[in-house]
């Protein structure tokens, strides 16, 4: 290591895209070019059901209701898992997530008190076919994200669509609609079954959300597969280290905001530790 920043200490903490962003724009040493790679999503698809009693779904604590069945019973190295939540549902992403145009959707939004959602968040990272996406940089220098779904993925985007409708029907749903662009309202199970089997799993076609990104500054013990050490440090760079959320070398399958602020925590306390000036608060 060689090289050295500017300053006797510098950490870099732009957050997931920012970080790889500016690793990549400072031209640091790099020779597998890591940087900005294995950066992952939750991608996560949604599906919709009438029931028929109000639900009130913009009421009271929101995600309060969750599920880890079909990661939990998912070896990592087999089929994608997900994780599955209730979300609130606000009439703004209510009317933003729902499809249809003019008087179909007037025609959705007006059942919105009666309108139950759930989520699925697919776990990305863990399967050689699951590499997840890369940042990369614009011709003005700021961030973007090259992501696509493989296969894998998408095999996991209709499963998740099937155990939601599953789900929906079994608490006495009157219809389910899959967020899809070729899904229409399904009455029944076993409708929802040949419907779901039978829709295209392909971009522009599945409405795919995401609310958390990770990764793209990869942790690791070899330089050849990570940007830093465990201890948040720069492979090739002394005194740079690396504490956000772009540290992580695949997806959480979860929420990733306390495993964020956790993994600065320690790692902040390690490096003043090392320089032997303790944080105060830490111990």
């Amino acid at each position: 290591m060689n090289w050295r920043a500017r300053g006797a200490v510098c950490i870099v903490g732009c957050a997931v895209g920012g970080s790889p962003a500016l690793l990549l724009r400072s031209a640091l040493p790099d020779p597998q070019r890591n940087a900005g790679r294995r950066t992952f999503l939750h991608p996560t698809v949604i599906s919709g059901a009438v029931m028929p009693q109000r639900v009130d779904a913009h009421a009271g604590a929101p995600q309060s209701v969750y599920s880890d069945h079909f990661l939990d019973s998912l070896a990592l190295e087999g089929p994608a898992g997900f994780k599955l939540e209730v979300p609130p549902v606000h009439p703004i992403l209510a009317a933003t997530s729902l499809p249809g145009f003019g008087a179909e959707h007037a025609q959705l939004m007006r059942k919105l008190p009666q309108l139950q959602v759930i989520v699925a968040l697919l776990r990305d990272g863990f399967h050689p076919d699951s590499p997840g996406g890369r940042v990369l940089l614009r011709g003005d220098g700021s961030a973007q994200l090259d992501y696509s779904m493989p296969d894998y993925l998408w095999d996991g985007a209709r499963r998740a669509f099937l155990s939601m409708a599953e789900i929906q029907f079994a608490a006495g749903a009157d219809t389910v609609l899959p967020m899809h662009e070729d899904a229409k309202p399904l009455a029944s199970w076993g409708e929802a079954k040949a419907a779901i089997a039978a829709l295209a799993m392909q971009p522009l076609h599945v409405r795919v959300a995401s609310a958390h990104v990770m990764g793209g500054c990869a942790m690791g013990s070899e330089p050849r597969e990570s940007v830093v050490d465990e201890s948040g440090r720069h492979h090739h760079i002394a005194n740079l280290s690396v504490h956000d959320g772009s540290l992580f070398p695949t997806s959480l399958g979860a929420n990733p905001q306390l495993s964020i602020y956790a993994i600065a925590a320690r790692l902040a306390a390690g490096l003043a530790a090392s320089l032997g000036r303790p944080l105060r608060g830490t111990g």
